[in-house]
């Protein structure tokens, strides 16, 4: 008795309706699905962005890893078409020079990339850019 004034009783827990169990577990941010959106609204392609899989995803376009992914959507930082032309340019003159990681320098952000797989490794906003110290990068683009 006294057990049950210090330590609750709790019932059962309550079973998510068929509906949420039917759906199996949420998508992972960053996905393949995630990342192929992203890209499709920055460039302007909405063909791809409404799921039609008869569009083939072009070889060697920029990607982004779930933690840039996740920085750009925490960060607020401005993306647009334009800016993925700049990279993915950036990262083509990277490559030309032999670069394995780059940071690519914008007005409004700087990015790490994996010149070999065309993906941008992490983002970092202007706002806390000072002070940080890049490594593991061999060459810097500025945009």
């Amino acid at each position: 008795m006294a057990n049950d004034l210090l330590i609750p009783k709790i019932g059962p827990m309550p079973q998510p309706s068929g509906d949420v169990a039917a759906r199996g577990p949420a998508g992972k941010a960053g996905g393949p699905a995630f990342d192929r959106l992203f890209r499709d609204v920055l460039t302007g392609r909405p063909e791809l962005a409404n799921g039609n899989a008869a569009v083939k995803e072009a070889p060697g376009t920029l990607k982004f890893s779930a933690h840039a992914t996740n920085r750009l959507r925490e960060r607020s930082i401005p993306m647009n078409g334009e800016l993925m032309s700049k990279l993915e340019k950036a990262i083509d003159t990277a490559a030309a020079k032999g670069s394995k990681e780059t940071l690519v320098l914008s007005q409004d952000a700087a990015f790490i990339v994996s010149v070999k797989n065309k993906t941008v490794i992490t983002v970092v906003d202007r706002n806390q850019m000072a002070g940080n110290v890049f490594t593991n990068i061999d060459s810097t683009v500025v945009i």
